[in-house]
């Protein structure tokens, strides 16, 4: 299995273990304590939720919809219908069976001769059958909304001696009127609807998830993937083989030779494009009932990760299993709703992980907004987040301010260092989350908000719950997901690979004639056995540190002794003796070399590497002294 295919799987067997069904319940009174009686059989595979109302437009019941996003609703009679033509959320109808109606009718006829039988749908053939079987005067009635269920009730209603068949609605109405009513529903139908439900939210979350791999595949994924028909013709191709291999939306013709209809037989093997060396691995799908070849590519040398689009301060670069796995998360915890609180250590990258979340969402078109919760003080902190109206308060801004949520609105919200939010903070942002909207200062009503909440800390918010530190409602609330980004000395493959990338890019700046692979590979040893308490953002500060000093020196060859001049923290733990000793030679070996490139003369070896001749003369002291 290749490592794509491993990662696809990953990711869907996530996706379908991460949480619980969410089924939600519309009933009413006999109904939803009908249903609540058989629940507990199914709670280990699904989460329930029951509301009792009669619906009368969908705006009553979209709250609970917002709140709960369920996978799929259960209803009865015209409650479903009605459903079912408004949502695109899976709806499925309480059934009644055969069973259900013989054994309510014939309940009924115990109690009275006369019998009104009020039912959601088409006539029943048994309503005659079983009047005569039963001796009993069936009035059949039909309801396509409940306030023609009502109107027939209360005609109805007017007989003295008479009981009723129907749904909870009815039955409720009976029950006020002290008449005797009797429920079409048994446990039995409700235990097969919820069945029924269970196995309806697995498959459509299923079929979610398969859309989210194929948009990952096509749009995230950074493996080259070229989709080939049995003629060697493109079907479709992801973006990073548009990217790695130079490719438009019109299939390369070069390209297409290379994968000609005799070597679409190979399930591996190797070509050249564009003057760079590929490994392919090849699977067959059959779609339609026809071949289909899915190529993945593989560079043959490591330095064809880097990236070829120019990096920005919003760019993620890594090459290690860790980060893969890292943004295998993203992308799943991206595709929902739900709120996503990512740890890490200070520099390690958070916020380039909550930007990757964004961008792989469907809050992509909206804005990023991002607050340091540790930069506002306490009394700015509810104008900053929410914002506030004219003259909210004395020295509010003329025309008012809008607030970060407002202006994330559609978009994500990030809230960094969120553990260094005061208590009293910690309860507005709940109220907010709770609510799913929020009233600027100076303003009466609330305003609703739609958006994707990040929050992220460097510190354990579980263990500063337990301190008292941390709301312990508010953590539930953030923790639906979590990432854990881990530091950089646990991400050995990803140091040069990183270091790398930014030297590359600090020398284009500098147009510079240096070559970013070779300086790393001289400072490679010093970089790898480095802690790196500051992570990336260390990283980051120590080779533009060290390229600046390469451009004024101008001396490639003394990189690991400016190295250790200008970042000596690398070489202060204990365990860096040995690499001491090494750059102490390299020095001793570099002065002597040059001092016989210019047959001893001082003034001129100096000058080459970039010494006053009062330092070199200092050096070569030290030199001899050591000698004896």
């Amino acid at each position: 299995m290749s490592q794509t295919q491993e990662q696809l799987l990953m990711l869907h067997e996530y996706h379908k273990e991460t949480s619980k069904l969410k089924v939600l319940i519309f009933g009413h009174r006999e109904f939803s304590q009908l249903m609540s009686s058989v629940l507990c059989e199914f709670k280990d595979e699904a989460e329930f939720k029951i509301h009792d109302v009669i619906i009368g437009s969908l705006r009553e019941i979209q709250s609970q919809i917002d709140v709960f996003n369920p996978d799929v609703i259960i209803s009865a009679g015209s409650n479903a219908a009605y459903l079912k033509s408004e949502l695109k959320i899976p709806v499925v109808s309480l059934g009644i069976t055969e069973e259900d109606v013989i054994q309510a009718i014939t309940k009924a006829s115990k109690a009275s001769s006369n019998i009104c039988y009020i039912h959601y749908g088409k006539p029943s053939p048994l309503a005659t059958l079983l009047q005569s079987h039963l001796d009993v005067t069936i009035d059949e009635c039909l309801y396509s909304t409940p306030d023609q269920a009502r109107e027939h009730f209360q005609i109805y209603s007017k007989k003295s001696d008479i009981a009723f068949v129907s749904a909870s609605l009815v039955c409720g109405m009976a029950a006020q009127h002290g008449k005797d009513a009797f429920l079409l529903y048994s446990e039995q139908g409700c235990k097969k609807s919820i069945n029924d439900a269970i196995e309806l939210a697995r498959s459509e979350r299923l079929t979610r998830v398969d859309f989210a791999l194929g948009k990952w595949l096509i749009h995230d994924a950074r493996t080259p993937i070229i989709m080939l028909d049995k003629d060697g013709l493109s079907i479709t191709m992801n973006h990073a083989a548009k990217q790695d291999l130079g490719l438009t939306d019109a299939f390369d013709t070069e390209l297409s030779n290379l994968f000609a209809a005799e070597n679409l037989e190979q399930s591996d093997g190797e070509f050249q494009f564009n003057g760079r060396d590929w490994w392919f691995h090849r699977d067959i799908l059959n779609i339609g009932g026809n071949k289909t070849f899915v190529f993945q590519l593989y560079p043959k040398s490591t330095k064809s990760k880097i990236l070829k689009t120019t990096p920005t301060k919003s760019t993620l670069i890594y090459q290690s299993d860790a980060m893969h796995q890292i943004l295998n998360q993203v992308s799943a915890f991206a595709t929902t709703r739900s709120n996503t609180l990512i740890y890490g250590e200070t520099g390690t990258g958070k916020e380039l992980i909550a930007r990757a979340i964004h961008d792989r969402s469907t809050y992509n078109q909206g804005c990023f907004i991002a607050l340091n919760c540790s930069a506002i003080p306490s009394d700015l902190f509810e104008g900053e987040l929410f914002g506030h109206r004219d003259g909210a308060f004395t020295g509010a801004r003329r025309g008012g301010k809008k607030g970060l949520v407002e202006a994330a609105n559609g978009g994500s919200l990030f809230l960094d260092e969120i553990s260094e939010l005061a208590l009293d903070q910690q309860a507005k942002l709940l109220r907010f989350l709770q609510e799913k909207s929020f009233r600027p200062i100076g303003e009466n009503k609330e305003i609703p908000v739609d958006l994707k909440l990040i929050a992220a800390s460097n510190k354990c918010l579980k263990t500063l719950v337990n301190q008292g530190k941390f709301r312990e409602d508010l953590f539930y609330r953030l923790n639906v997901f979590s990432i854990q980004l881990p530091p950089l000395r646990e991400r050995g493959d990803d140091v040069l690979f990183i270091a790398q990338e930014i030297a590359h890019q600090i020398l284009i700046e500098f147009n510079s004639p240096y070559n970013a692979e070779q300086i790393i590979n001289t400072i490679a040893k010093s970089l790898l056995n480095y802690a790196w308490p500051g992570n990336i953002r260390e990283l980051e500060n120590v080779i533009e540190r060290l390229l600046v000093s390469v451009q004024q020196t101008k001396q490639f060859a003394t990189i690991p002794y400016q190295l250790a001049q200008i970042a000596p923290e690398l070489f202060s733990n204990q365990n860096s003796n040995e690499e001491l000793g090494v750059l102490k030679q390299v020095e001793t070996d570099l002065l002597i070399e040059t001092l016989a490139k210019f047959n001893g003369d001082k003034k001129r070896t100096a000058k080459h590497l970039g010494l006053s001749q009062t330092t070199l003369w200092r050096r070569l002291k030290k030199i001899n002294d050591n000698k004896h």
